[in-house]
């Protein structure tokens, strides 16, 4: 079953890597819902003007997904000709999406949750 096999410049032996970019997959597509959520809700407003117009319509999701889907393919696809550089790009957008995640989820709290 050759058409299973996967091909030389797709296989990654490190574990830890393969989970990394999967996580920064997975934070880009909660960042892309969480403000989705926030912006047609009122609760906040977008401060990425290339994404301002495009949060609230329908196209959002689906442009994030994409954008996210490239970026980690263009990583996955990169890391057999420089581990490092990749290993470090991908913990740093990691880190990166989690802090925006993090604070998505503080304005969430912080303004649904106001007393009247």
């Amino acid at each position: 079953m050759k058409a299973l096999k996967v091909p030389r410049f797709l296989h990654i032996e490190s574990r830890t890597v393969r989970y990394t970019l999967c996580t920064l997959f997975c934070i880009i597509v909660a960042d892309g819902l969480i403000s989705q959520f926030l912006v047609t809700g009122g609760y906040g407003s977008e401060v990425n003007p290339l994404l301002m117009s495009w949060v609230g319509g329908e196209s959002f999701l689906a442009i994030k997904i994409s954008g996210a889907f490239l970026a980690t393919l263009l990583l996955w696809i990169k890391y057999n000709a420089d581990p490092r550089l990749v290993n470090t790009v991908a913990v740093v957008a990691l880190g990166f999406y989690t802090a925006i995640v993090y604070w998505n989820l503080f304005v969430f709290l912080f303004t649904a949750y106001q007393p009247v």
